[in-house]
């Protein structure tokens, strides 16, 4: 007989039997769903991942397009730079292992005993491959071949490091040229954020500033793609058989106008310490033969290690001098006495003046007006408009503009390049200037609570006040001598693919009507010829021989007890222009004599003479 313990005993072990097999059953019904899922369901998809384990895609990048000159000569190339980075999908899954690669790298020492990597540049790399799996992740630029070597020596004991060899921007002739070429740097994050860089990623190095930038979409290229076949440690074997590799597409390559004798001419008279620009420009088409701004940079810093670089960086983002602005460009300036010929060209062009004409007033040596008495830089007694250019007298200028009026001189302006609105360069960072009239001036200094008061023509007249940029002056002085319109100033002549093919040709294109009647334009052309050509001329020091040179000088004031700065606009030949030159240098005297000098070097280069001294 059983008990009725033993019979409950019996019925406990059966029901946990039955539990137990229960739980078996359903394991095992799971671990069926589960292999007919994935070996039915998701077949496809894990059949991508074992081949995403044992295929690696490339990246191949695109080179990036050079700079010639106008005559074809290298301005901006590439050079072959070695980059140890870590290829996240090689590197050991197990944090030990991980760091394992880690110290190796850091034991590593160079012939003269010194450590090759730093423990912050490794770690942050270490971390960042954490997320970031499908691009290699730099960790050691510009390395040498004796680093590379190195390297490949211990390859076996550094599974996920790479050696990688990419292009970096080389400038030949370093300063030379620096604002008006750019350079190049790896994309920031908010750069990214807008939408001119869609397509682009984190690392990749793009054009900043100058034609770098204006060009980079084209300078860019079309990146290629290769597949290969990698080991269980992450080493490449080749390429995966029957998958051809996409090419990259180089770059397009950039024939500018810029002339590079006339380039180095125009550097070497302006000294580096000095601060200034010029540009000169050709008036029949827009073409820029030569641009500088000084101080000058070596954008060759942005193609070195960080270490370099950053420290490159500090200097010239910390110099009070400003290098890293481009002056031809982006700096307003005062005109100074070259507007007189704005002020002139709408007088004659409205009958307010004329060759003949004489105004009741000499010039004493100042203007009384009201209570206010303007003083003139001489004495020069009775003028006609053409003496009054040749001497730059404020006192003609004065009485001038108070009959020509502000509506008449800005409209004549506006005409031939002046104005709020930029030219339109093919480069970024081009500011307009300002023409004042009432409306402008209040608006412009209400916080000042100063008002339009009709004595400021008085100073307008002779061009204390407007604001140009130096490329405005080379514009308006070579679109007044040709009359035949305003051209959009460019540094682009030609892009060309690799195999030497025109893609693009600039075409020239007028902006502004540029035009006057032919006796303003005689007289005008007159002026600015005896500017130079007249003994008495301010301009004198800018002449060439054999060449008759035009032009009209400025000193603009801008800091009470300062030195004026130093304008210059020329044209020649005057009766066939050909280039216009416009020089400014920055609190350093009397345009004649200090810029005059420079202007006159361009153009002697330019028309192939010597530099002799008059």
């Amino acid at each position: 007989m059983f008990r009725s313990g033993d019979n409950d005993y019996v019925q406990n072990r059966n029901w946990n039997v039955l539990v137990f097999m229960s739980m078996v059953l359903i394991l095992f019904v799971i671990l069926l769903i589960r292999l007919y899922s994935l070996q039915y369901t998701h077949y496809d998809e894990n059949l991508q991942r074992s081949e995403n384990n044992r295929i690696r895609k490339v990246v191949l990048v695109a080179e990036r397009g050079y700079i010639y000159d106008r005559n074809g000569v290298v301005l901006v190339r590439n050079r072959p730079s070695y980059q140890i980075a870590l290829q996240a999908m090689s590197l050991p899954r197990a944090k030990a292992d991980r760091d394992s690669v880690m110290n190796r790298l850091l034991r590593i020492r160079d012939k003269d005993g010194t450590r090759l990597f730093d423990s912050l540049s490794l770690d942050t790399a270490f971390q960042r491959s954490r997320w970031i799996k499908n691009r290699p992740i730099g960790f050691f630029e510009d390395a040498s071949p004796e680093q590379v070597a190195i390297i490949e020596e211990h390859s076996s004991e550094l599974p996920g490091v790479v050696t990688l060899i990419e292009s970096r921007r080389e400038y030949p002739y370093g300063t030379l040229a620096s604002h008006l070429l750019g350079y190049t740097s790896e994309i920031s994050e908010e750069q990214l954020k807008l939408p001119e860089y869609e397509g682009y990623s984190q690392g990749d190095r793009i054009g900043q500033k100058g034609l770098e930038q204006g060009y980079d979409q084209e300078f860019r290229g079309k990146n290629g793609i290769k597949l290969v076949e990698v080991n269980a440690s992450g080493r490449e074997l080749g390429l995966v058989k029957g998958v051809d590799a996409q090419p990259p597409v180089p770059g397009l390559h950039l024939i500018s106008t810029i002339d590079l004798k006339l380039q180095k001419v125009a550097e070497e008279a302006i000294p580096d310490t000095a601060r200034g620009a010029l540009v000169a420009v050709d008036p029949r088409n827009g073409e820029i033969l030569a641009m500088v701004s000084s101080p000058r940079l070596d954008p060759n810093i942005f193609s070195l290690k960080k270490r370099e670089r950053n420290k490159g960086w500090a200097q010239v983002a910390l110099d009070s001098l400003r290098p890293l602005t481009n002056r031809a460009i982006s700096g307003t300036y005062t005109p100074a006495s070259v507007f007189k010929l704005i002020t002139a060209g709408a007088g004659l062009e409205n009958g307010i003046l004329s060759e003949s004409k004489y105004y009741p007033k000499p010039c004493t040596g100042g203007y009384q007006y009201g209570a206010r008495y303007q003083k003139c830089w001489g004495t020069h007694g009775n003028l006609n408009v053409v003496h009054a250019i040749r001497l730059s007298c404020d006192v003609f200028f004065y009485q001038a503009g108070l009959d020509i009026d502000m509506a008449r001189i800005n409209e004549f302006g506006r005409r031939f390049g002046l104005g709020e609105k930029p030219l339109g360069v093919d480069i970024p960072g081009e500011k307009g200037g300002w023409l004042v009239d009432s409306t402008s001036f209040n608006e412009r200094n209400k916080r000042l609570g100063w008002r339009w008061a009709r004595g400021l023509i008085l100073n307008l007249a002779i061009g204390q006040g407007e604001l140009v940029t130096p490329l405005q002056q080379a514009v308006m002085v070579g679109s007044l001598a040709t009359n035949k319109g305003v051209y959009r100033p460019h540094l682009m002549k030609e892009l060309r693919d690799d195999a030497g093919n025109v893609v693009r040709r600039y075409e020239p294109e007028i902006i502004r009507p540029g035009k006057m009647k032919p006796e303003t334009h005689r007289v005008l052309m007159a002026a600015m010829d005896s500017v130079v050509n007249h003994p008495g001329g301010t301009g004198k020091r800018g002449a060439v021989p054999g060449i008759r040179v035009g032009a009209k000088t400025g000193s603009g004031e801008w800091k009470k007890g300062a030195k004026t700065h130093a304008w210059y606009a020329a044209v020649a030949p005057l009766d066939d222009p050909q280039i216009a030159v416009a020089v400014i240098m920055e609190a350093a005297g009397g345009g004649g004599a200090v810029s005059g000098p420079i202007a006159r070097k361009v153009l002697m280069a330019y028309f192939g003479k010597e530099d002799e001294v008059k």
